[in-house]
């Protein structure tokens, strides 16, 4: 084998509290690599990944404030396929799952695959698990869609008002420039949605800005509200927003039929 395919890339996630809900498999591969690439977002999470592995290198620090977001994952995705091909078992740790809003995760491993290099992802928990879990919704009951905020304002996207509505991102809804500094011009996009989403939903509809916690100790924010207000809710760069189902399913009698079966037969 070439010497410089001796490289592989393992990426984890570390769920939304680092080191409470991370796995114990990405534990073990955070403390087994020649190097840890992680999105470390605050000092419990510096302190929890230097007390795994003393080669820990920032990836936060391609951050800037007026920085577009896509020349950030560039380098992030550089930085950690440059110490693959150096010959390295690199691990990638990403906050909550890292392929969920994380594009260097995936734009590396496409790159190393593609020359021959190990590269692999494994899952974690991600802000829609938390989602779930603290508002007590269950998918299955009737159906769930989610959608990135600004690109649901952007495009012509199709939904169904009868399924759980998420938007992730909201608090940078509008914004085409994918610069941090721009997470507090939100009013605009959010006012234009609201006008979009009340040609489906009654103005008292109630909707929840969700954001889930990251450290154990706190609470997740779950502020409901009825939709003609959600203009005057206060996001971050974090929140979500959650439009529960309109709840009137209509039974396809014309596919019950197919099925020799009618809507008593399901309804027992």
């Amino acid at each position: 084998m070439d010497k410089k395919l001796k490289g592989s890339l393992i990426i984890v996630g570390t769920g939304l509290q680092v080191g409470g809900q991370t796995t114990i498999s990405a534990q073990a591969h955070i403390q087994n690599a020649d190097i840890v690439f992680a999105t470390v977002t605050d000092n419990v999470s510096k302190h929890w990944f230097d007390s795994l592995n003393e080669n820990i290198v920032d990836l936060t620090q391609y951050y800037g404030s007026n920085k577009s977001r896509l020349i950030t994952y560039k380098e992030m995705t550089d930085a950690i396929v440059n110490a693959v091909k150096q010959g390295k078992r690199v691990c990638a740790a990403f906050y909550g799952h890292p392929g969920v809003f994380v594009m260097s995760s995936h734009k590396a491993i496409e790159q190393l695959l593609a020359e021959g290099y190990q590269a692999k992802m494994e899952p974690g928990i991600s802000a829609e698990d938390c989602l779930v879990a603290d508002l007590g919704l269950d998918p299955g009951r009737v159906g769930y869609q989610a959608f990135e905020a600004t690109q649901f304002l952007f495009y012509q996207r199709k939904f169904d008002e009868n399924c759980i509505l998420v938007l992730w991102q909201i608090g940078l809804i509008g914004d085409h420039t994918l610069k941090i500094s721009k997470t507090d011009s939100y009013h605009l996009g959010l006012k234009v949605l609201t006008e979009e989403l009340l040609d489906y939903y009654p103005a008292d509809h109630e909707v929840i800005v969700y954001e889930a916690a990251t450290i154990s100790i706190f609470s997740a924010r779950i502020d409901r509200m009825a939709l003609i207000d959600l203009p005057k809710a206060e996001l971050t760069a974090i929140s979500t927003l959650v439009i529960p189902s309109l709840g009137a399913l209509e039974f396809d009698v014309a596919t019950l039929d197919k099925l020799n079966l009618t809507v008593d037969d399901v309804k027992k």
